[in-house]
C-alpha cells in the first residue's frame, strides 16, 4: 500500500506517514489506531513489529 493510499484510508497526512517511516516523527496512540484500522491489523501488532525492529 502506498503512503498516499494509507493516508487517504486512515485520515493521516501522507507526509506524516513518511516521517514516521523514516523515524523523524513518533505517532500518537490515536494515529497508531487509525493506521492499524486502515491496514486491517490490531494496533498491538504495529507496536509489536516496531519493538521487533528496535524502533521503540
Amino acid at each position: 500500500m502506498s503512503q498516499e493510499q494509507l493516508g487517504l484510508e486512515s485520515g493521516v497526512q501522507r507526509n506524516f506517514i513518511s516521517l514516521i517511516e523514516t523515524g523523524q516523527n513518533q505517532p500518537t496512540i490515536t494515529t497508531i489506531f487509525k493506521l492499524a484500522a486502515a491496514l486491517g491489523v490490531k494496533p498491538s501488532k504495529l507496536v509489536q513489529e516496531a519493538e521487533k525492529q528496535g524502533l521503540v
